[in-house]
């Protein structure tokens, strides 16, 4: 953090405290090892005063501070820069325009649940603290409740509308949100990319069919669901799947949150209530289908239980947010509600395999220990010594990554997904 200096911070923050004068600052992680693995994030707090009408009182705050990690092989690794650009492009390009679109309609409830950006540019991005407001992030090892998946469910419906309905009121403006200059683009899933993460998927599928291969080693269908994820993960098709899955098809292509796990959702809670809530860090934010944030959301948060008991009425709880919301915006929709709901009943189940590639890779990073994952705040003088480690996958097996690995193969190959 060394750019940071108190006139740095007395100009990014004089718009929003104009009678407050920053006398000190300083700088510690705002995020555990294990909850990132992109970037660094910082929480920097501020004392100081404010000037009141004939006398001045005690002033505290406090900002996040993003930037990329001081390893080049890390950065390297998980192409944390190319990942910057996407985010710098979303806070100066996307939810401007976006937010601009919105703002049109005079909704009774606009979607605004995105926290304020004050500096976005290649190396950082310098954020209000939602912490200040009471915020707290779920636990990451804990999963959502069905409650908070709902609420999520509710502003990813809205935040997927804005893309529905300027698409079809403005489809020029909508479209220049993508071009390759300064829009968002897909980092990860790419076909020029299959051959750098082969090794890194390798160990990840590997770490997968031995976890489910330990579950259910005692079980007579043992066999039968081995086969079917064996054949998901062979390093010949694998990579392509995703490729394939993560295209946008039309017409119900969204700009898409892209990484809608617990660690980027915060709620506020009152009177043991959920109030508000945020969605944070958009560095995997893509033009595709929205039901690939659905799947990412349930088959990631939810456990097995928890989506037989209520994977139908989320999804209709999700339809009749967007349909609501594109309406109210553009006057008319493309298809009336019904056959919405079938759309995205048939793209949920389309994408369900991206649910599982996902999970190859994330299942390990929800449940491991904070001693078992990478450590972006590593020195970069020591990444000589990390190079073996930067470059592969979280490897756990414990008990519960097992259990939620094996379930979702066998809900997937139960119901013909896989």
């Amino acid at each position: 953090m060394t750019a940071i200096t108190l006139e740095f911070l007395q100009d990014l923050l004089k718009h929003d405290y104009p009678d407050v004068t920053i006398e000190e600052f300083q700088g510690a992680p705002g995020s555990k090892r294990g909850d990132n693995y992109t970037s660094m994030v910082y929480r920097i707090t501020l004392k100081g005063y404010k000037k009141l009408s004939n006398e001045t009182e005690p002033w505290s705050g406090s900002i996040i501070y993003k930037c990329l990690p001081e390893s080049m092989l890390r950065r390297n690794s998980f192409k944390s820069d190319e990942l910057f650009c996407n985010e710098v492009a979303f806070y100066t390009k996307i939810w401007p325009a976006l937010s601009s679109f919105q703002d049109q309609w005079n909704l009774p409830q606009p979607f605004k649940s995105i926290p304020k950006c004050y500096l976005a540019q290649n190396d950082l991005v310098i954020l209000k603290d939602l912490k200040e407001m009471d915020f707290v992030m779920p636990d990451r090892k804990q999963g959502l409740t069905v409650e908070q998946c709902y609420y999520v469910l509710k502003n990813l419906a809205q935040f997927h509308s804005l893309s529905l309905a300027m698409k079809c009121y403005n489809p020029e403006g909508f479209y220049d949100l993508l071009n390759i200059q300064d829009g968002i683009t897909e980092v990860f899933f790419v076909t020029e990319n299959e051959e750098y993460y082969r090794s890194y998927y390798t160990e990840a599928t590997k770490n997968a069919i031995f976890m489910v291969e330990q579950e259910l080693r005692d079980s007579s269908d043992r066999d039968k669901y081995l086969t079917k994820l064996k054949d998901f993960c062979n390093e010949d098709t694998f990579f392509q799947t995703m490729v394939d899955m993560v295209s946008p098809k039309e017409p119900l292509a969204v700009i898409s949150h892209g990484d809608c796990w617990t660690n980027n959702l915060l709620f506020r809670y009152k009177d043991e209530e959920i109030a508000e809530m945020y969605i944070v860090d958009f560095q995997l934010a893509r033009y595709a289908s929205p039901a690939l944030d659905l799947c990412y959301l349930i088959y990631l948060c939810l456990d097995r239980q928890q989506r037989a008991d209520h994977l139908t009425s989320l999804l209709e709880y999700y339809t009749d947010e967007l349909y609501e919301r594109v309406v109210s915006m553009s006057g008319a929709t493309a298809f009336d509600r019904d056959t919405l709901s079938t759309m995205i009943q048939e793209e949920f189940r389309l994408s369900s395999r991206f649910g599982l590639g996902t999970a190859l890779d994330m299942y390990p990073i929800m449940t491991c220990d904070s001693n078992e994952a990478p450590n972006v705040y590593q020195a970069k003088e020591s990444e000589a010594t990390q190079s073996q480690e930067s470059t592969k996958p979280v490897h756990t097996s414990n008990k519960v990554c097992r259990k939620k690995m094996t379930d979702l193969v066998i809900e997937l190959v139960d119901q013909g997904l896989l």
